[in-house]
Parts: C-alpha cells; structure tokens; sequence
C-alpha cells in the first residue's frame, strides 16, 4: 500500500503516501526486474509477473481495464494509461519472503503499491481476497498515474471505494456495518483527524472505514455532494492548490456531520 514517491511542497498542505526515500524505491525496482517468473504475460499497459498459472489470474486481471475505466467516468477525471507492473505471488510467505528485505515495513501487509519514477507497481498475494488486494492496489497506480498528489486519506478512501465488483458501486458492507455500530453509540465520522495523517503507517482501521464513509457520502448523496467530490479532484488533476476537502464539505452543507449520519442511518 504503497506509493514510494517525493515530498511535496510544505505550501500544498499535502500527505503524500510516500514511506521510503527515492534511493530504496532504485533498489526495489531494479530488483523485481531481474527476478524470473514462471507466468510472464501484457495486457493492454499491464505487465503481469505470476508464481500462479494464467488461467486463474486472467480474468481479473482482464477486468482491470473496466476498473480504469470506472474510475474515470465516477470521478470524471482523465486516467492515464501508464504501464503497470503487476506482480502475483502464490503464497503470504512467498510475498513476506520478497517484500521484507527490501521494504520491512510493508511485510506484514497483503498487498503493496509502489511508484517508482517511470512505471507503477503492484505486488499481490493469490488468496482468498486477492482480487479486491489487487483492485485496491490497482486504485492507488491508478490515481497516482494520473493525479499529482493526493491526502492520504483520500487516497485511502477512493481505494477502499473502487475495491468492491463493479455491481456494487463503492458499497463496502464489511465498512458499513462497522460504521453502523459506531453511530449507534453517538459517535461522529471522524473528520479532522483524517486530515491530520501524514503517514500511512499512522492510518488504523477505522480511518480506512471514515475515509471510505466520506468518499461514498459524497458520491451517493446527492449530485451536488458527487460535482464536489469530483470538482476537487479535477483541480488537483489540473495542478491546483486546492486546499482542504472537508472545508469543502462543511461549506457544502449546514451540518455535515448530522447529514452523514442520515444518510448511513
């Protein structure tokens, strides 16, 4: 999870999901390249790189291109199609065993995206859930092919998002119902404290369930809540300092935090 890139600049107010200085990023790309892999196959801008036979990654991997396309016309913004190097590993231990020489802090994670400075990667294990692992992923080397920088928590948010099938549009049940449990106790969606993360090893589980609670809020609302979502976005494609989201959102309505309420009750 994730981007290895540079700072920006103080003045942007911005958390980058960068963890590690550029030098390493050198390292860890140059090593995936001389790595041999028994399954080597493009689609389209991908590269795929499996320890897993064709015939069961294929079609998710196929169904990337339908992701990049959602991606664009629910956040109307343009998607650049950069090529994206997708790595498959048949096993957590396989993974760990790759991953934690080269990036320690992300061993323990199940899936990771890296950006390097000419082509994106995404590293997955094949299990279970490894195709939602894969779209979530896929989400970051998406945005960040096409944005020029993104609050972590936004980030965070929109993967969590795009990482459920197509059919259910950005409805992350295992979320929502935790989320629901927490509004039954009087609880508000947490809002500048989500804003306050600048470290995406500072992000707990709950910040993935209030970003993605925000960024499904804003899309499903109502279509003025949606134009806000997406006029920012297209500010930030368009190298705009845009300052902060959920100013936006309170200036949007009179008590945000009663109408998101609402509206998950």
């Amino acid at each position: 999870m994730r981007d290895f890139s540079f700072r920006f600049p103080p003045a942007l107010r911005i958390a980058s999901s960068a963890l590690l200085i550029v030098g390493l990023l050198g390292f860890v790309c140059a090593e995936t390249k001389a790595e041999s892999w028994p399954v080597e196959f493009p689609h389209e801008h991908f590269s795929v790189h499996a320890q897993v036979p064709t015939e069961k990654i294929e079609p998710a991997i196929h169904r990337l291109t339908a992701l990049q396309k959602r991606i664009a016309d629910t956040l109307q913004i343009e998607v650049y199609n950069e090529t994206i190097d997708i790595y498959i590993f048949s096993s957590h231990s396989q993974y760990r065993a790759y991953i934690r020489p080269r990036v320690p802090e992300a061993a323990s994670r199940p899936a990771l995206f890296v950006k390097g400075p000419d082509r994106l990667y995404v590293y997955v294990v094949y299990s279970g859930n490894w195709e939602k692992d894969l779209r979530h992923e896929m989400t970051h080397a998406t945005l960040h092919a096409s944005l020029p920088y993104l609050p972590i928590w936004v980030d965070e948010g929109l993967a969590k998002y795009f990482e459920v099938p197509d059919n259910d549009a950005g409805m992350n049940r295992d979320l929502l119902s935790n989320l629901k449990w927490r509004l039954r106790f009087r609880r508000d969606v947490r809002t500048r404290e989500l804003e306050e993360i600048r470290s995406l090893s500072d992000m707990r589980p709950e910040h993935y369930r209030d970003s993605w609670a925000w960024i499904y809020f804003l899309m499903h609302h109502s279509g003025s809540s949606r134009g806000l979502l997406q006029g920012y976005l297209q500010e930030i494609q368009a190298e705009e300092v845009v300052g902060s989201l959920i100013d936006r959102i309170f200036a949007g309505f009179a008590d945000a935090d009663a109408e998101i309420d609402r509206f998950y009750r």
